[in-house]
C-alpha cells in the first residue's frame, strides 16, 4: 500500500469497495490516464494547503460577495481541475509498491472507480464552509468599523471630558475669584456702613399720617374725660351753678387759681359766655396747659445742663466744625442725643417725678370743678388720660428728624384796660382753620360753601372768634443741605365760631343757660359782661 503524502486526499466515508488495479486489468477494461499538468490531481498537499492559507488571509469584502454569482449544485467538485469525473479512480495496491516519479501515477494508484460521485452532505459542507467564511468577513468588517468609530467615539469623548475639565478648571476658579472679591466687597460695604453709621446715626422718620393719628388720640381722649368731669354739672345747669357759687366761697384760693388761668387766655373767657361752652372750655385748658409746659419746653424743663450741652454742641456743628454740616445732619444728630438720653434709665425717675408735678399742678387748676375729697381721683385721671399720653407723644416728636410742633394763635387779645378784641389776621388765615360754628350746633363752617360768597365787610361784622379748643400741628420737614421747607399743617387748629347777625348770637346766649366757668370767673368782681366784647 502507497504511503499518503497527504496530496489528493478525498474522503471515503460510505462508498463502495472499489475494484484494484489488477481486476481492471483482468477484466480487460483499460485504465484511463490522466493528463498531468500543472493543475492536475497530483498536486502537493503543501501547495494546496498554502492556497487555503491565502484564501483564509485574502480579504473578501461583502461588494466582491456580492457581486459573485451562486454556483449550482453540480458545479461543485471534490475533484481536481484536470479529473474526469467519469475517470474511475484506482485504489493503490497493496502488492505492489509506490509508485515513484510520476505524481499522476501515484494519484492514479489512489483513484476512484468509475461509479464513485462526491456526496450530497460533502457539497453542503462545502456550501457552509464558503457561507460561513464570508459571513466570518463581514462579522471581522463591522467589527473592524465598530471598532474604529468606538475608538472615535472614545477619541471625541475624552477630548469633549478634557474640555469639560478645562472648562470645569477655569469656572473653578473664576468662582474662587469671586468669592475673593465679594469678600472684599463685603468687609467694604461693612466699613462704609460703619462709616456712615457714624456719621449719621440709626433714625426713624415719623410720617405726618403716623403723628397726626396719635395727636387725634390725645385730643379725643382729653375730651372724652373732660366730659365726664363735667357731665354732673350739665345735668341740671341751675343748680349747678348756685352750688358752684357756694363751693367757690367756701375755696375761694381754688376759684382765684382757676381765674387766673383763664385771665391767661382771653379767648376761652369770650367763650365762656356763650352757652354749652363748659366742656369746649375745660378740654382747651387743658390742651394750652400740656401745650405749655410739656410741648413747648424741651424734655419739660428739666435736665437742664444736658440739654444746654445739646444746645452747645448743635451751634458747634453748625459754626466752627470742619467739613460743614449741614442742617438734616445736625437735626439728626440732635434727634439722637435726645434719644440717648431719654432712654438713660436714670432718666426714668426724672421723668415720673416731672409727670407727678405737671398731674399736681394741673389737679389744682381743675380742683374747683371736684368734690374736696375726690381730689386723688382727679389726679389719676388726669395723669392716665391727659399728662401721661401728652408726654409720650412729645418725646416721640423730640427724636424725630422732621421739625413736628404745636401752635396755638387764639386771634384774640386783650387791650390795656383790659377790653377783649379780636385779631385781623383771623379773615386772613381762616382757610387754614377748623372752624365750627356754635349757632348751628358745631356745624363745619367754610367758606368755599356759602353761595353767594360773603364780602370782607360781612365776614367782619357777622363771624365772631369764640374761642380755640384745639392748637394746630405742624410739621417742618428737614431736607438735604440746609434745605428747610415751609411748614404744613398736620391738623388744623380747632375755632369755635358764631357765624350769623347780631340778633341771631344775642338769641343764643339769651336762650343759653348760664356756664359753670362764667359763674366762676363773674363771681368778684361782679360787672356785665357786655364790657368785654367790642364787636
Amino acid at each position: 500500500m502507497a504511503q499518503n503524502n497527504g496530496q489528493g486526499r478525498i474522503p471515503l466515508d460510505d462508498m463502495r469497495p472499489k475494484p484494484s488495479y489488477s481486476q481492471i486489468v483482468a477484466n480487460g477494461k483499460e485504465p484511463r490516464h490522466i493528463s498531468t499538468g500543472p493543475q492536475s490531481r497530483g498536486a502537493s498537499s503543501e501547495a494546496r494547503k498554502g492556497e487555503k492559507e491565502v484564501s483564509d488571509f485574502h480579504p473578501v469584502t461583502k461588494s466582491k460577495v456580492l457581486s459573485s454569482e451562486t454556483l449550482p449544485h453540480n458545479s461543485i467538485s471534490a475533484l481536481p481541475v484536470d479529473r474526469d469525473e467519469e475517470q474511475p479512480a484506482s485504489r493503490p495496491n497493496p502488492d505492489s509498491g509506490p509508485t515513484k516519479g510520476n505524481p499522476t501515477m501515484e494519484f492514479l494508484d489512489c483513484g476512484l472507480s468509475e461509479e464513485t460521485h462526491p456526496q450530497p452532505d460533502v457539497q453542503q459542507l462545502h456550501r457552509q464552509i464558503q457561507i460561513l467564511t464570508t459571513e466570518r468577513y463581514l462579522a471581522e468588517e463591522k467589527a473592524e468599523r465598530a471598532a474604529e468609530r468606538i475608538e472615535e467615539m472614545k477619541r471625541f469623548m475624552q477630548r469633549g471630558i478634557s474640555d469639560i475639565d478645562h472648562d470645569t478648571e477655569g469656572l473653578l476658579r473664576d468662582a474662587e475669584k469671586l468669592k475673593e472679591e465679594n469678600k472684599i466687597l463685603k468687609e467694604q460695604v461693612n466699613d462704609a456702613q460703619s462709616h456712615i453709621f457714624s456719621l449719621q446715626p440709626y433714625r426713624k422718620e415719623l410720617t405726618p399720617d403716623e403723628v397726626g393719628r396719635d395727636y387725634d388720640s390725645l385730643v379725643e381722649g382729653i375730651q372724652d374725660w373732660t366730659q365726664k368731669l363735667m357731665e354732673p354739672f350739665l345735668e341740671n345747669p341751675i343748680k349747678s351753678a348756685a352750688e358752684i357759687l357756694t363751693v367757690a366761697r367756701k375755696r375761694p384760693n381754688e376759684a382765684a387759681r382757676f381765674r387766673k388761668t383763664l385771665q391767661q387766655y382771653p379767648d376761652l373767657i369770650q367763650g365762656s359766655m356763650y352757652p354749652e361752652t363748659d366742656e369746649d372750655i375745660v378740654a382747651a385748658v387743658i390742651l394750652r396747659f400740656v401745650h405749655d409746659n410739656i410741648f413747648q419746653k424741651i424734655l419739660y424743663g428739666s435736665v437742664q445742663d444736658y440739654t444746654r450741652c445739646i444746645s452747645d454742641i448743635e451751634h458747634q456743628m453748625q459754626i466752627n466744625v470742619e467739613p460743614k454740616r449741614d442742617l438734616f445732619s445736625i437735626r439728626t444728630w440732635t434727634g439722637e442725643a435726645y434719644n440717648a438720653l431719654l432712654s438713660a434709665p436714670n432718666f426714668r425717675s426724672v421723668r415720673d417725678r416731672r409727670r407727678r408735678d405737671l398731674t399736681i399742678e394741673l389737679g389744682n387748676i381743675l380742683r374747683i370743678l371736684c368734690p374736696k375729697d375726690r381730689f386723688i381721683w382727679l389726679c389719676e385721671n388726669l395723669e392716665e388720660n391727659c399728662i401721661t399720653p401728652s408726654m409720650k407723644l412729645y418725646e416721640k416728636l423730640q427724636v424725630s428728624t422732621h421739625h413736628f410742633y404745636l401752635d396755638v394763635n387764639p386771634f384774640v387779645m386783650t387791650t390795656s384796660g383790659g377790653d377783649i378784641v379780636r385779631s385781623q389776621d383771623f379773615l386772613e388765615n381762616i382757610e387754614k382753620l377748623d372752624c365750627r360754628n356754635i349757632l348751628q350746633n358745631r356745624k363745619a363752617f367754610s367758606l368755599a360753601k356759602l353761595d353767594p360768597p360773603p364780602s370782607k365787610k360781612e365776614l367782619l361784622h357777622d363771624l365772631l372768634n369764640v374761642c380755640t379748643v384745639m392748637p394746630a400741628l405742624y410739621m417742618r420737614q428737614i431736607g438735604r443741605r440746609d434745605a428747610i421747607k415751609e411748614p404744613t399743617i398736620v391738623r388744623r387748629q380747632q375755632i369755635l365760631t358764631a357765624w350769623g347777625s347780631d340778633e341771631k348770637r344775642q338769641k343764643f346766649v339769651d336762650e343759653g343757660d348760664r356756664t359753670v366757668v362764667a359763674q366762676l370767673y363773674f363771681m368778684k368782681p361782679e360787672r356785665a359782661e357786655s364790657s368785654f366784647l367790642r364787636w
